[in-house]
């Protein structure tokens, strides 16, 4: 576990007018002169995009219970309001419209601070508020607007807010380009302006590369698909060949490494009990910090949390299952069963809750783990996900290598073998087995229009792709507080 007690200690020690950002003059902008003073709304952004209600939690089930291999069980109304697309401006579930601005105004005041000198700890902690604030909008503009290849409603991307916190402003939705646009620029000049970090809790290059190669693959305007490719084979290259062990945990899941790795290996990266040998996995990018220390600020615990909901080992809590049809999908021998049932990936202990048919726990969120309930790392991005997003690249550019491509990926995996006569359903659906509950099946699905068919226990079992659903409702709080925030089309 890599603690942020340290960057917290001196987040904690900060005024209330610091954290709160209030008020928005000169006097409060001016007392920020320091490089720990910078660090503070630095911390600030990490800890509000790992919040519960953003990545520590709701961003990542949302974009599983929004698609087609994970369910709230209708047992279980927690999450039933999103799992049954029967939200709207006034119910909704929805809370991260407003986390992500809070991680946005934290990183404003690092990107804008002129008063603290450019010394390469400065510039360093720019570089990581940019990137973070290209993945906040990221996120924003993929929930809450069209894709831009859907063509449709292109005037309805989200609010651009670049300055310092200023409470009288009222801005109103940029167009989905102009956002894209800004996520581009933030991304690339985090690039620029960042080192490869040492600890996993932090954002360097590789994952700035993984979000804007998911972008252009979302845009696919001319040129899109050719950059998408460069940038998810930068970071695959990337990925650390060491090997993968228990003593070392260095190598990644890329299946040029396959030889090093087993199903073992694979399934311990999940259910592993010992934090200190399986969080900083090779085969991670980017893992959100949980700990005693940083879990309160950010909102985590038995009330709400990844494994308060998909683990078995929540009897209180727990709702969230895969599907039985996406289940035997997976074959016997894939390394993404994780060996055997109840102790690998996926459980049928105490499934009996009176689905009309029965489901299988996810076990890669463990409740409690060798540092305590609810401690394991929350991972973002992985290594193997550049080699999944340079496929579906070459889907555009080299059909033929993608092809080859993902049946070398399933063959590591020890998988099913593709015939490419559906290429891109072929590459969505070996996705759907490599990242289940990892918050990505909705937007894989949003970004190509296509539509959500469910096998079991669902009341809203089928919707269409270009159905205004896909894009989430501005909550009516919101759209009160400022008059210049329009609604989606259709709610």
């Amino acid at each position: 576990m890599i603690s942020v007690a340290l960057t917290l200690s001196g987040f904690n020690s900060c005024s209330d007018r610091d954290l709160e950002l209030l008020p928005p003059n000169g006097d409060l902008l001016d007392a920020v002169n320091t490089a720990s003073k910078l660090q503070m709304f630095l911390t600030n952004a990490y800890l509000s995009i790992g919040d519960v209600s953003a990545l520590g939690n709701d961003v990542m089930l949302f974009g599983d219970v929004l698609g087609d291999k994970i369910y709230n069980t209708p047992s279980r109304s927690v999450f039933l309001l999103t799992y049954n697309y029967t939200f709207s401006a006034d119910q909704n579930q929805f809370k991260f419209y407003r986390s992500m601005y809070d991680v946005i105004l934290s990183c404003n005041m690092v990107i804008n601070n002129t008063k603290v000198p450019q010394t390469p700890e400065v510039v360093q902690m720019k570089g990581e508020a940019k990137i973070l604030r290209g993945i906040a909008y990221y996120y924003l503009v993929s929930y809450y607007s069209p894709t831009p290849a859907s063509g449709v409603n292109q005037e309805f991307g989200v609010p651009l807010v670049l300055n310092d916190y200023d409470v009288t402003i009222q801005p109103a939705r940029a167009t989905v380009s102009q956002v894209y646009d800004q996520i581009i620029a933030d991304l690339n000049d985090g690039i620029a302006h960042t080192h490869t970090p040492t600890k996993k809790v932090f954002v360097g290059p590789d994952a700035a590369k993984i979000v804007l190669s998911r972008l252009y693959l979302t845009r696919r305007a001319p040129g899109d698909a050719e950059l998408a490719l460069q940038y998810a084979t930068d970071v695959k290259n990337h990925a650390p060949m060491g090997d993968i062990n228990a003593a070392t945990n260095s190598g990644s899941f890329v299946s040029n490494n396959s030889s090093q790795y087993g199903s073992a290996d694979y399934q311990k990266y999940w259910v592993n009990q010992n934090d200190a040998i399986y969080e900083g996995h090779g085969e991670t990018i980017w893992e959100i910090d949980m700990s005693t220390s940083s879990n309160p600020v950010m909102n985590i615990g038995s009330n709400g949390a990844l494994p308060v909901y998909y683990s078995v080992g929540d009897a209180t809590r727990r709702c969230i299952l895969a599907n039985a049809t996406f289940y035997n999908s997976i074959p016997a021998t894939d390394i993404r069963r994780g060996g055997n049932i109840n102790t690998g990936l996926f459980s049928t202990i105490g499934n009996n809750i009176g689905d009309t048919t029965p489901g299988y726990w996810v076990n890669k969120y463990p409740r409690t783990t060798s540092t305590g309930n609810f401690n394991r790392n929350i991972r973002i991005f992985r290594y193997s996900e550049a080699e999944l997003l340079r496929i579906e690249a070459l889907r555009l550019t080299n059909p033929t290598a993608a092809l080859s491509e993902l049946n070398a990926f399933a063959s590591a995996r020890k998988g099913t073998s593709y015939s490419g006569t559906n290429l891109l359903d072929d590459i969505l659906t070996e996705k759907s087995k490599e990242f289940f509950s990892e918050g990505q099946r909705f937007l894989d699905l949003k970004r190509y229009g296509l539509p959500v068919h469910r096998p079991s226990n669902c009341t809203t079992c089928d919707v269409q792709g270009d159905d205004y659903r896909f894009v989430l409702p501005i909550t009516r709080t919101a759209l009160n507080n400022n008059a210049n925030l329009k609604q989606y089309p259709g709610y």
